[in-house]
C-alpha cells in the first residue's frame, strides 16, 4: 500500500502538500492556544511519531480487525498511545505544565491522520480522479477525522502529562511514569479506571493537579480509556450519516482542551 501510495504520480504534487496543510493548520491552531509556545521541531518529531504508529497499524492490525469497529478504534489507539509515549518521553524534560501533554499528545494524533488522509485520498482519486467528490471528503477529514485523531491523543497526553508532574503512587513529581507503569494494580485501581474517577474528580470535571494517591499505571490507563471513548463516540456518529454533529463534536473537543490547557 505505501508503495504504490509513495510512488503515485500525484502523491508529492497534491496529496501530501494538502494533507500537510491540513495537518499543519490544527497544529499551529492548537499552538496558539498553548502560551508555552513549544518549539516546532519538537512538534514535527511527535507528528513522525503519529506517522508512524499509523504505518505500524496498517501493517499489523487492520487486516485483522476491519470488520470490528470496536476492535478498529482500540487498535489505532493502542497505536497511537504507544508512540506518543515514546514521543513525551523524548521531550519530558521540557514539561512543565500538563497543558504541554496536551500539545505533544495533539501533534501525535496530528500525524497518524496525515497518513491516514494520504491513504483516503489515493483511494478515492483512484474512483473519481479530482472530482468534486475528492475535495468533499477532503474537506470532511479535515474538519472532523483528522480534528478528532489529533483530539483523542490530546486527552491521552493530558493524562500522561499528569502522572508525570504530579507525585503518584512509587514515584515522586517529575519522574518518568514509566518506571512503575507495569506496577501490579489492584482491583480497586482497575474499578478506578474504568470508572473514570481521575476524570472526574481532578482532571476533566475539576482542576485539581495533585494525583497523590493514584498509580501512574491508572492515570495512564484512564487516558487511554479516554481516548478509546472520544474516537469511538465520533466513529458512532459518522455511522448514522450525521457530519454536522460530528463536526460540532470536533470542534467542542477542540475548545474543551483548549480550555482546560489554560486550566491546568
Amino acid at each position: 500500500m505505501f508503495t504504490d501510495l509513495l510512488t503515485h504520480e500525484y502523491f508529492w504534487l497534491s496529496f501530501l502538500p494538502v494533507v500537510c496543510l491540513s495537518g499543519g493548520f490544527w497544529l499551529l491552531y492548537f499552538d496558539r492556544l498553548d502560551s508555552k509556545n513549544e518549539p516546532l521541531y519538537l512538534l514535527f518529531i511527535a507528528l513522525l511519531a503519529g506517522a508512524f504508529s499509523a504505518v505500524i497499524f496498517v501493517w499489523i492490525f487492520q487486516r485483522f480487525v476491519e470488520s470490528n469497529l470496536s476492535l478498529l478504534v482500540l487498535s489505532e489507539e493502542f497505536c497511537k498511545a504507544v508512540c506518543a509515549v515514546l514521543a513525551m518521553e523524548l521531550v519530558k524534560a521540557r514539561f512543565e505544565t500538563i497543558s504541554q501533554g496536551i500539545m505533544y499528545g495533539f501533534a501525535v494524533g496530528l500525524g497518524f491522520a496525515v497518513v491516514e488522509d494520504l491513504v483516503y485520498l489515493m483511494r478515492i482519486y483512484e474512483s473519481v480522479q479530482f472530482d468534486p467528490a475528492f475535495w468533499i471528503v477532503f474537506q470532511g477529514r479535515f474538519w472532523s477525522s483528522t480534528l478528532v485523531h489529533g483530539l483523542t491523543m490530546a486527552f491521552f497526553g493530558l493524562y500522561y502529562s499528569a502522572a508525570y508532574l504530579s507525585p503518584t503512587v512509587n514515584k515522586g513529581g517529575h519522574e518518568s511514569p514509566l518506571k512503575v507503569l507495569f506496577a501490579p494494580m489492584s482491583f480497586q485501581a482497575l474499578w478506578q479506571v474504568l470508572t473514570l474517577h481521575v476524570t472526574r474528580m481532578h482532571l476533566l470535571l475539576h482542576n485539581h493537579k495533585d494525583l497523590q494517591g493514584h498509580l501512574s499505571r491508572s492515570v495512564i490507563s484512564e487516558g487511554f480509556v479516554m481516548a478509546f471513548f472520544v474516537h469511538l463516540i465520533f466513529n458512532l456518529i459518522l455511522s448514522y450519516s450525521m457530519p454536522a454533529l460530528a463536526f460540532l463534536f470536533g470542534v467542542g473537543g477542540l475548545w474543551f482542551l483548549g480550555y482546560k490547557s489554560k486550566k491546568l
